[in-house]
């Protein structure tokens, strides 16, 4: 060994007891002298330092979240956890819980996620891991690869993560954790709970270990919610008489007119249970063989409520607006004459069970060759299949409103409604039935992998090794759609009768007093529900019964009609997406007196079945034009099968390259080809639209047409590790993205009616461009930070022109984190910043607005306290700022989305034995 090499492996003991402690143990490694002093550093600071050893011994470019303890990662949710590296945002649920990660300002869409390096079956129509189903108790860390290895699993072009779970052979002997959480959340007013208990032993010999984990969860979360902000845009063309002079003039066309709004708020009970476990045996220094079990299953009901209001349409009774205030084209205040108060009850059931079974065997055959194998089947199940509910009632009449648009907030709504009431004094007698839906998909999602792989090691001064292998995975996912919208979801629409009339008991009190608290707009803050059985029995209850509605329009029901508010299977909003995929790679390492290297090529051949169904409208008719509230037949022509199959194969090359200018200062370079492939709900043109509402918007989800993202990409990073633990880093990267898929919206006639059509399409190409800034630094003190920086520039070009930034990349994002540990202290103060991003390429503004997501920025508190040597008492606050989500149509006035969730503050107890 060069002198060096000895001198770098001597700073770099801790480092290597890391790697080696939180990743399958190498087989046929030295054991470590006893004399070695070990030096054990625990909670936060131990779990930094552990990931800056991982970061500085990787021959690629990766970042590392390591868990502080057994059980016991950074954060409640892994993916809180990763938003602290630089690079890394979140996207959150409408509770505010971290579910997905962007790397690089790519959407989730564009990685892969990873569960000791195998494929995690998702519950969504997609590819996208949702983090939110695993616990963070189940996880010893987590690593993000943002440069390729040619021995790496191919589909990520942001980056790829890969989760790692405990094995009792990194921590021999016998160890035990109990947990035990409380939170509370200051909109929803609920306290959730949650238990962790993990069990690990080896034998004495230490040739076999065996470990298992149980964690369980319940609570509330809610959002408060602008569930609807809807405007007719220039591109529908639409005109009114501003001034009531009976003409249009040139600046009464091609007006910005509020269509529709509503207001609400939406709440999820959810329980969240895990079990994972893990058998190894190593019975010499040759062989380890392993066995991973992972159960998890996640149950999510959810209710919202939403009062709405239907001001402009384009039927013929759209002239109800008056005092007008136009600000260039777009109308920012109206008086509407003729609102129906419309309420709306929704239920959604979310129930996933997600598992992973895994076997691998590792063996060292000869002194220079190891062969390790690896076999899986993850699977995850969503039982959703026509178990939600979103029930429309209204209550006709000479309602009027005032609307008018608010910079930076909720627009300001102030109802009039007849004879003085308020919302709150309507009852069973004003209400009668509208929309009436039930609709909601089985998913069923199948991952199969087999790989093999080989390092074979060379006594050579610059060749160090030669990874080799193969690797074939099979995926099926399939999406079972059950609704009742071609013949029962309408079929009481136009208010045919009020529930007091059949004797139904169905409206109910809003359950909360703090409603969008905190903004300043004059909104209703509360406003009837129903009782969704009722409503049901409501409908029931006038089978063969002949009713006069409030126009006077006499209807008789049939003896059984009410069943059609069943669904039933709808083959057009179904898919069977067959995916099989073979990889073969031949990775070279080098490594000389200074620097090291590995290169690579990766060949991928993946084969495709896409099984849908289409139907096309054939007519469409209004039925009640005189209505303020209108609403149109709509028919479709039976579903016809269609199966579309598609292949493709591609090399994919990637380098890595390390120089060490000193002993701490560690120079990288990186350069690849990677891909992305779409989301498998993208393959299949899966068609919804809501014609019969006369808003004229259809959205399809797939194009078999789509094709997979291919990237040229290359990184160079400068790393100083001046101190142990201590880190200044500095990273330059450039994507450029072949044929990235973007969302297109065209108008299009249907049965002779102007819709704007929204589709998936590939794009020209994207180009990312961006710098990453990193530094961790302890002190004596017990002091310490982090801090990361990102900026990300993006354009896009679509049919030969500029087409804009990426949608769903945010140019600059930060984190920052103070942490103090000393004695039995230990606390850290986050806060995570993700910048304004474009979230839609269409705005009603026109062609050259876009849809964008305001900046965000979240702060978390941590403070834990070893009581005893076994006993640890926590404390922690999320959200401390109490953030909202909020995104603009072109212009500050104009929301697309408003979203409070609240801030979260928990307390717990974890005992070590």
């Amino acid at each position: 060994m060069n002198k060096h090499k000895t001198k770098i492996f001597r700073q770099s003991t801790l480092a290597c007891a890391v790697v080696l402690g939180l990743s399958a143990p190498q087989v046929g490694a030295q054991q470590s002298d006893d004399s070695t002093e070990v030096i054990v550093v625990t909670a936060v600071r131990g779990s930094l330092e552990k990931s800056v050893s991982i970061k500085q011994n990787a021959k690629s470019l990766v970042d590392s979240i390591a868990a502080e303890e057994l059980g016991r990662f950074p954060d409640d949710n892994v993916a809180d956890s990763l938003s602290h590296i630089s690079g890394i945002t979140v996207s959150r649920t409408r509770g505010g819980e971290a579910q997905y990660v962007n790397i690089r300002g790519l959407g989730p869409e564009f990685s892969i996620v990873t569960l000791n390096n195998r494929i995690l079956a998702t519950d969504d129509g997609g590819r996208n891991f949702a983090f939110d189903v695993i616990p963070s108790e189940m996880i010893n860390g987590a690593d993000v690869w943002k440069t390729v290895e040619a021995k790496g699993i191919e589909g990520s072009i942001g980056g790829a993560v890969n989760l790692k779970s405990a094995k009792a052979l990194d921590n021999p002997g016998q160890h035990g954790v109990f947990s035990a959480t409380a939170d509370y959340n200051d909109l929803s007013e609920e306290v959730g709970k949650k238990f962790n208990a993990i069990y690990s032993t080896t034998t004495d010999d230490e040739t076999l270990g065996f470990i298992v984990g149980v964690t369980h969860a319940n609570g509330n979360e809610r959002a408060d919610d602008m569930f609807d902000n809807f405007v007719f845009g220039v591109q529908d063309e639409m005109s009114y008489d501003v001034n009531a002079d009976g003409i249009i003039s040139a600046n009464e066309e091609n007006l910005v007119i509020p269509g529709s709004y509503a207001l609400g708020s939406y709440a999820t009970d959810f329980s969240r249970t895990g079990v994972t476990s893990n058998l190894q045996w190593r019975p010499n220094n040759k062989l380890q063989v392993g066995v991973d079990i992972m159960l998890t299953k996640l149950e999510a009901d959810s209710t919202g409520y939403t009062q709405s209001f239907y001001m402009a349409d384009e039927s013929e009774a759209q002239n109800r607006l008056s005092n007008i205030v136009l600000d260039g084209n777009v109308i920012t205040a109206m008086d509407v004459a003729d609102v129906s108060m419309e309420v709306v009850t929704l239920d959604e059931h979310r129930t996933v069970d997600t598992s992973l079974f895994g076997l691998n065997a590792k063996y060292q055959l000869t002194d220079d060759l190891i062969v390790e194998a690896d076999v899986y089947r993850s699977q995850s199940e969503r039982d959703s299949g026509g178990k939600n509910t979103f029930v429309v009632a209204g209550a006709p009449g000479a309602h009027s409103g005032h609307y008018e648009l608010n910079n930076g907030g909720l627009p300001d709504y102030i109802p009039t409604w007849t004879e003085g009431r308020s919302s709150n004094d309507f009852g069973n007698d004003d209400f009668s039935p509208h929309w009436a839906a039930r609709d909601g998909s089985d998913i069923k999602d199948t991952v199969t992998g087999f790989s093999l792989d080989s390092e074979l090691s060379f006594d050579h001064d610059v060749l160090v090794s030669l990874d080799f292998g193969a690797a074939y995975t099979s995926r099926n996912k399939t999406n079972t759609a059950y609704d009742n919208y071609e013949y029962g979801a309408c079929n009481y629409c136009g208010y045919p009768f009020t529930f007091g009339e059949v004797g139904a008991d169905v409206v109910r009190d809003f359950p909360y007093d703090n409603l969008f608290a905190g903004e300043g707009a004059n909104i209703p803050r509360s406003f009837p529900i129903f009782s969704i059985p009722d409503y049901a029995a409501g409908l029931a209850a006038s089978d063969g019964m002949t009713i006069v509605d409030y126009l006077g329009n006499e209807r008789t029901f049939g003896e059984n009609e009410s069943e059609l508010w069943e669904p039933i299977y709808n083959p057009v909003n179904s898919y069977d997406i067959e995916e099989d995929t073979t990889a073969l790679y031949l990775q070279a390492n080098f490594e000389g007196d200074r620097w090291f290297a590995n290169a690579g090529l990766r060949w991928v051949k993946t084969e495709v079945t896409a099984m849908y169904s289409y139907n096309n409208i054939e007519l469409i008719q209004i039925v009640n034009p005189d209505s303020s509230n209108p609403s149109w037949d709509v028919e479709y022509s039976d579903s016809a099968a269609q199966t579309a199959n598609g292949s493709y194969s591609k090399i994919l090359p990637a380098i890595n390259f390390g120089f060490h200018i000193t002993d701490d200062l560690l120079l990288r370079a990186a350069a690849a080809q990677s891909l992305s492939r779409p989301t498998l709900d993208q393959l299949a043109p899966l068609t919804t639209d809501n014609a019969q509402s006369g808003l004229f918007t259809m959205d399809i989800s797939g194009n078999p047409n789509i094709e997979p993202v291919f990237s040229d990409q290359a990184d160079m990073a400068l790393e100083w590790y001046f101190e142990e633990g201590g880190l200044l880093n500095a990273t330059v990267f450039w994507k450029e993205l072949d044929g990235f898929i973007t969302s297109n919206t065209t108008r299009e006639e249907i049965a002779g009616e102007s819709f704007q059509v929204t589709q998936p399409i590939n794009g020209d190409s994207a180009e990312v461009f961006g710098l990453e800034l990193g530094v961790q630094k302890f002190f004596e003190n017990g002091f310490g930070f982090t801090a990361s920086y990102a900026y990300t520039d993006t354009s896009t070009v679509v049919n030969g022109e500029d087409a804009g930034a990426l949608p769903g990349v945010a140019d600059t994002s930060y984190s920052f984190s103070v942490i103090y540990e000393k004695d039995r202290l230990s606390a850290q103060l986050a806060l995570d910043y993700t910048g304004d991003l474009v979230v839609d390429a269409f705005s009603p503004l026109g062609d050259d607005y876009q849809t964008t997501m305001e900046e965000s920025k979240i702060m978390s508190l941590s403070v834990k306290y070893d009581v005893t040597d076994y006993l640890q008492l926590s404390v922690e606050g999320q959200n401390l700022l109490d953030e909202s989500n909020r995104s603009f149509q072109g212009r500050p006035d104009l929301p697309a989305s408003i979203q409070l969730y609240g801030r979260t503050f928990k307390a717990g107890l974890r005992y070590d034995f």
